[in-house]
């Protein structure tokens, strides 16, 4: 963001310094960083490919686009404000190829495959103790950069990126997760009522990664409008980067307990996506269990959600 401004107002400076010039364009080390457009009656400043500022002399309405959001700022006759559109017409489908991973996901968790042999029934009053409350497991996904490695003909790419996951698991019963033995394994520990007879609220394990995806991305010919329908399919690779379970009580106090759990280092998913423009829907499924082997419980995480892509 710090960049960004500083981009911004080496434009602005650029504006005043050359208004008497039709185009002027500042280069740093032969590569175009600054270029100023003074036509007629407006002036538009492009700070190399993603930044642009245009205005005019009126003064009434400035127009700051970054990437595909424009950002005008208009004095009007309540005040000034601020309006965020889509750049509609930079959606027009151009023939480039945009990849789908960078933005924000939400899904919802379910788990599949249980085994619990590892317990010899030790632990049989408490079932499938890894059965979810789905209503409450969401996942957040913050995908914050994207790569694309497309054909000539920018119809498909292998697409890769990096991004954050933020996983809740929510318990459907009032239990929490606790390691004990030797060596450790992670074991399900009842949650009674407290003092004052109030039970268990909410109770979960939260788990958070770093995220890396490897997926060939395809466009079709069906569109809506500007956009195009695409398909995507691959893997994603995360690495864990910690976890702790959380639980509460109605109108009571709330535990925190960090730990590792035994959860695994390593994470691999298949995922497969369905979209229209900067909106698909989309399902991972594990492939490696949640727990380390022979530490807990074999359980496959499956997620399905939706994503806001280019958002």
């Amino acid at each position: 963001m710090k960049q960004l401004l500083t981009f911004i107002f080496c434009g602005l400076l650029a504006v005043n310094s050359f208004a008497q010039n039709d185009t002027t364009k500042v280069d740093v080390m032969k590569k175009n960083v600054v270029t100023v457009v003074e036509d007629g009656d407006r002036v538009e400043v492009a700070v190399g490919n993603g930044v642009e500022v245009i205005t005019d002399d009126w003064g009434d309405t400035t127009h700051i686009r970054v990437g595909r959001r424009t950002f005008k700022v208009i004095d009007g006759h309540n005040g000034t404000y601020v309006k965020v559109e889509k750049d509609v017409h930079r959606q027009k489908w151009s023939g480039r190829f945009n990849p789908h991973w960078a933005g924000l996901e939400v899904g919802v968790n379910v788990m599949t495959g249980a085994d619990y042999s590892l317990y010899d029934g030790e632990y049989d009053e408490f079932g499938d103790f890894m059965d979810l409350n789905v209503g409450k497991s969401l996942t957040w996904n913050l995908n914050i950069m994207e790569f694309a490695f497309k054909n000539e003909r920018k119809t498909f790419g292998v697409v890769t990126g990096l991004g954050f996951s933020f996983t809740d698991y929510a318990f459907n019963d009032p239990i929490t997760l606790q390691k004990e033995g030797t060596p450790p394994i992670t074991v399900p520990l009842y949650l009674p009522n407290d003092n004052d007879g109030r039970g268990i609220k909410k109770s979960k394990l939260h788990v958070n990664y770093i995220t890396a995806p490897l997926m060939l991305e395809v466009k079709t010919p069906l569109r809506m409008g500007s956009s195009r329908l695409y398909l995507a399919g691959g893997v994603i690779g995360s690495l864990y980067l910690g976890s702790h379970t959380k639980y509460k009580y109605y109108k009571g106090d709330k535990e925190k307990s960090k730990s590792g759990f035994n959860i695994n280092q390593w994470k691999y998913e298949l995922t497969g996506r369905i979209g229209f423009g900067d909106f698909c829907v989309f399902a991972n499924y594990s492939m490696t269990s949640l727990f380390k082997d022979g530490r807990g419980p074999e359980v496959y995480p499956l997620m399905i959600g939706i994503s806001f892509p280019n958002i």
